[in-house]
């Protein structure tokens, strides 16, 4: 049986995942840092198969205890998926130092501390992979986003160096480079980003998102990358 760790697992996208490897039959191992999103998954899910925990990942204590946790309750981790994200849309001017510092903690720094706290038990799985969700702005640079654009850069040279890094040693580093997805993360809420819908502009939705996953998931070779994008994607970045 397959186990596997879901960070942010209470959003719009973790939740759907977990869902779908719970269908699977994977034992899920959720973390999540909203007690209200928590509480809804372990009303959704068998919480006699099914871990729970709650954790700030600004907090680098939380995270270790849940690492520690984990480690001493499970023999092995097949699967890593870093969902957890924050995304502050500001100029330099209006941004603070603390949300700066959520950002890179968030986006990044939980990022590093859940593959190499879990690393021993990634290396007793004969199927081990960490995927990272990862960003077009952490490839197409775009003004008044500079925080979350680059812990998207950091977390993408992350990912694809631990790619090469693990290479032929039995756990696969994979980055999802998602484009944007019709889901209330980031600035706006689904409301904007609905208005921004009916002017034109192009979204993924969760299931296609989630299909990707689970097919890289199930798939007998993984690539370092697979980008996913909505039509024009990028575009707006050039101006």
């Amino acid at each position: 049986m397959k186990t596997a760790v879901i960070t942010g697992a209470g959003g719009a996208m973790g939740s759907y995942l977990v869902e779908a490897l719970e269908k699977q039959g994977v034992t899920c191992i959720l973390v999540e840092r909203e007690r209200d999103l928590l509480g809804r998954l372990t009303h959704m899910l068998d919480g006699n198969r099914h871990f729970f925990y709650k954790a700030d990942f600004t907090n680098q204590k939380d995270i270790q205890n849940v690492i520690s946790d984990i480690t001493s309750k499970h023999k092995k981790i097949d699967y890593l998926f870093n969902v957890a994200g924050i995304g502050i849309y500001k100029k330099l001017e209006d941004l603070t130092l603390s949300e700066w510092r959520a950002s890179m903690d968030i986006n990044l720094n939980s990022v590093f501390m859940f593959s190499k706290g879990l690393l021993p038990l990634f290396k007793k799985s004969e199927d081990a992979m960490v995927l990272s969700f990862g960003s077009g702005m952490g490839i197409y640079p775009s003004k008044n986003r500079v925080a979350y654009c680059t812990s998207k850069f950091a977390l993408r040279g992350m990912s694809l160096t631990l790619s090469k890094e693990f290479k032929g040693r039995g756990v696969d580093f994979v980055l999802l480079t998602l484009g944007s997805v019709m889901t209330d993360f980031g600035t706006g809420g689904l409301i904007y980003r609905k208005k921004l819908e009916q002017n034109g502009k192009k979204y993924l939705n969760v299931d296609e998102v989630i299909d990707k996953v689970m097919q890289i998931t199930n798939s007998p070779s993984r690539s370092d990358e697979y980008p996913l994008y909505p039509e024009g994607y990028g575009n707006e970045s050039k101006s």
